[in-house]
């Protein structure tokens, strides 16, 4: 009888106790995780990882949404998204969540986004919103933003054409007059364009870019710009593990 107790507290006390510092430790090292969707191109994820610690995927795999850090939606569709997404990116980012969506084609109001327009930086105004306009000189609304620390930004000629919601913070945007005084510029022609804003949602935040990053790619500094605004995200974002 006693040999029965004897078990039976050890057991208990098994239960009961903390984990060890090793199991501890093992947790919290397990590796942020950042999903990456869609035309991800101008991402490198061996940059990315170097500096945020965060490993990049591009599948949910056997991973739930709350287990990335980022979700970056890259010119995708919103139909076009997994299941999951679709279902759970408004609940995501309410939670604490930090998302990331670029523009293109496929993006904002072309790519029917409507239904998450609660969490959008933007008003999507247009279902057909992806605009090729004459090349423009960009200006930072916000210069001291950590996104655009060290970056100069090329003129902009495809963008979606969106408005800042309110409570947004605008960050970039086009010079208004759509580039007077550059060669071939039509005085008068379009206002001024939002490039960048972003908006806390709930617990989280989203960060938009009316413009396709892969256009980009003769940007010198496109992978700092990148890179600033992913590190920018994982450290705003409450998800993943040990968060």
């Amino acid at each position: 009888m006693r040999m029965r107790l004897v078990v039976l507290a050890g057991l208990l006390l098994a239960v009961a106790s903390p984990p060890s510092p090793a199991a501890a430790g093992a947790a919290r090292q397990a590796p942020l995780m950042i999903l990456a969707l869609g035309n991800t191109s101008f991402l490198n994820p061996t940059d990315i990882q170097a500096a945020t610690g965060a490993v990049v995927k591009q599948d949910l795999e056997t991973f739930e949404l709350k287990d990335f850090a980022v979700v970056v939606l890259a010119n995708v569709a919103f139909a076009a998204l997994p299941g999951p997404v679709q279902q759970g990116m408004v609940q995501y980012v309410n939670d604490g969540g930090a998302v990331l969506i670029t523009g293109g084609a496929q993006s904002f109001g072309s790519g029917g986004y409507q239904a998450v327009a609660s969490i959008l930086p933007f008003q999507i105004r247009s279902t057909n919103d992806w605009r090729s306009e004459r090349f423009m000189p960009v200006v930072p609304s916000q210069p001291g933003h950590p996104v655009l620390a060290g970056v100069s930004f090329i003129s902009v000629g495809n963008l979606n054409d969106l408005n800042p919601r309110p409570g947004a913070v605008e960050i970039l945007q086009t010079i208004a007059g759509g580039g007077i005084g550059l060669p071939g510029a039509k005085v008068g022609v379009a206002n001024a364009h939002s490039l960048i804003a972003e908006v806390s949602a709930g617990s989280g935040r989203v960060l938009g870019i009316a413009f396709d990053l892969n256009d980009f790619a003769g940007m010198r500094d496109r992978d700092l710009f990148v890179r600033n605004t992913i590190t920018y995200l994982v450290r705003a974002s409450r998800m993943g593990p040990a968060r």
